[in-house]
């Protein structure tokens, strides 16, 4: 990047976009390289963009006015969207360029965005994909740089660097046939990251998520698992099987002590299956599962896709035992009246508001209109991506109740948990009063 008398193209189109880095690729001499960069951001004005096209379309020019003086004149973009944006940077002469551009790309978005009377917060993450590489074209090359920024949006991360192996960060042909496989040979993990109480410092509960076997020659992130799976109908087939793998993993932990309630997500896809309650219902009695042993986490905007069915299917899961709570709160666009007609237990702040509120006077304010809107209808509060002691602090002072994130514990496999649990309630019952 240059940042000084920058004349960095901006495109018109994805389209024109894919067929100039086609170009840039064909022509990438040796000894240099070239960068493909995807930013995503997260907004703190996301409700005000949709309302009115206009502001929306102030916001992508002001942010291109801010954004263009570090590009050179080589470089190009395009705005894929009002939170998303596309970079080609050619000719680098080493790759740690391409992590500085980086660098100063995220430096650039720290400040806030001041817009008429609004003060627009950031949330960036980036993917970076590398030439040249053997076999690599255009299309390829903006797959692994789109898998690599949700990977880093994924592990709280603000950018990640693209696998160079293309063998290994492209996924094959046939994945939805490989993650039917691992699924149907029983071979997906399943991590527990503990919720715990701010007020009593003990762990309350814990959410099972999803993992890829680390022994799979072939390696399937996360999020590339979760949207082939909601694409190609394997939603129910892979929550049945988390749901078996906690139930068999969590079997023994009342007996070593151990009794939280252990969440598991359900898709929107799920849910809007009208017989979901029982099979759901079924699989605890195979495992003689408590009542309440197991809740159920649903985001906000799959709550709404169907709001009689929803509420139809969510009123019959609470019948039968099960916890509910909505996550990712706030991040989507339901009216709060709703939440009178769900039969929710908890609701979970996500993790975007969360990261930021100890630097955000707007994001703090949000957070704590979260906590009040919640603490009316009687609903007790997790904030998610917790990982500071001032964030902590500042969550207490605002009486959320739980908290889920690094501050205290990574997500780790059932036995890791048990010794984790057992450890940390020791060093908490052995500090002073």
């Amino acid at each position: 990047m240059n940042l000084t008398n920058s004349s960095a193209q901006r495109l018109n189109s994805c389209a024109e976009f894919s067929i100039q880095l086609q170009q840039q690729i064909n022509s990438c001499e040796a000894g240099t390289t070239l960068a493909v960069l995807i930013l995503q951001l997260q907004r703190s004005d996301r409700i005000t963009a949709l309302i009115s096209s206009s502001y929306a379309q102030e916001v992508q020019a002001r942010l291109w006015q801010r954004i263009q003086p570090g590009l050179r004149p080589q470089d190009s973009a395009v705005f894929v969207g009002d939170n998303e944006c596309w970079f080609i940077l050619p000719g680098l002469a080493a790759q740690e360029l391409a992590l500085l551009a980086v660098h100063r790309l995220l430096g650039v978005l720290e400040a806030p965005l001041m817009l008429d009377s609004h003060s627009i917060h950031f949330y960036p993450s980036i993917g970076v994909a590398l030439a040249p590489m053997e076999g690599v074209n255009a299309a390829s090359m903006l797959r692994m740089a789109d898998q690599a920024q949700k990977g880093a949006l994924l592990e709280h991360q603000r950018y990640a660097l693209a696998e160079r192996d293309i063998k290994s960060s492209l996924m094959p042909d046939n994945l939805p046939k490989l993650i039917a496989d691992v699924i149907e040979a029983n071979e997906l993990r399943v991590v527990y990251q503990p919720k715990v109480d701010i007020r009593s410092n003990r762990m309350v509960s814990v959410e099972a998520l999803v993992r890829w076997p680390s022994d799979h020659p072939q390696f399937v992130p996360v999020n590339v698992l979760i949207d082939t799976v909601e694409r190609c109908g394997l939603v129910e087939a892979l929550t049945l099987q988390v749901l078996s793998t906690v139930l068999r993993e969590t079997s023994g932990w009342k007996t070593a002590g151990l009794d939280v309630t252990v969440w598991v997500n359900l898709s929107a896809r799920l849910l809007s299956q009208p017989d979901l309650p029982r099979t759901l219902a079924h699989k605890m009695e195979v495992w003689f599962a408590e009542p309440g042993s197991i809740g159920l986490e649903i985001t906000e905007s799959a709550l709404i896709r169907d709001l009689d069915k929803t509420v139809e299917v969510l009123t019959e899961l609470k019948r039968l035992g099960f916890p509910l709570a909505i996550d990712d709160f706030g991040t989507g666009y339901s009216s709060f009246a709703y939440l009178r007609r769900f039969p929710i237990d908890e609701l979970k702040i996500d993790r975007v508001f969360v990261d930021n509120m100890t630097e955000s006077l707007q994001d703090k304010q949000i957070v704590q209109s979260i906590i009040d809107l919640a603490h009316n209808f009687g609903l007790p509060v997790v904030a998610e991506g917790v990982e500071r002691l001032e964030t902590l602090q500042a969550l207490a002072a605002m009486e959320c109740e739980q908290i889920q994130g690094y501050y205290f514990a990574k997500p780790m496999p059932a036995q890791e948990l048990l010794i984790w649990c057992a450890d940390f309630h020791r060093n908490v019952s052995a500090q002073p009063d």
